[in-house]
């Protein structure tokens, strides 16, 4: 019964984005280095974003890959991960940063979203979740909980 629950919970959130507004293209983050960015430099390329945080073991774990996936120059997307500082009990941004920088991820793009507009935006409910972006920024899919490689490469095309 849980199993049967779970899939019509995911079938029913694998679209299902805010109301009303579906592009990112205006939203501001800030970077790894404290910088003010955008997401207007992916424009004209379709985008993988995993949603994570520190917390999240599953998320942890998925790190590595996501690492390797982001040097893969044939894959034909972007990849970047974002990060909700002080949403869903991820720590603060300057808290955040210093953890991040102790890790051995060096091809990763973390993007804070202090905000949490991606969260409202996606509806996004729990670590880690996929977002999908066409290449005017506009949200074409959420997908929650962990996809490997190919299934983002699947997912992505």
């Amino acid at each position: 019964m849980k199993k049967i629950f779970g899939l019509i919970l995911m079938l029913l959130s694998f679209n299902a984005v805010a109301e009303g507004d579906k592009s990112l293209q205006d939203i501001q983050f800030k970077d790894i280095n404290n910088n003010v960015v955008t997401l207007e430099k992916y424009k004209g390329k379709n985008i993988y974003i995993k949603m994570w945080a520190s917390w999240c073991p599953i998320c942890l774990a998925g790190l590595a890959e996501i690492d390797e996936l982001s040097t893969d120059s044939n894959k034909g997307f972007e990849v970047i991960t974002i990060v909700s500082p002080d949403q869903k009990g991820e720590k603060s941004s300057e808290k955040f940063i210093e953890w991040y920088k102790g890790l051995e991820y060096k091809n990763i793009v973390v993007l804070l979203d202090e905000k949490g507009e991606v969260l409202k935006r996606t509806n996004v409910r729990g670590y880690p979740s996929s977002v999908f972006l066409n290449s005017e920024l506009n949200i074409k899919k959420v997908v929650p909980g962990h996809l490997n490689s190919e299934q983002i490469k699947e997912m992505s095309k």
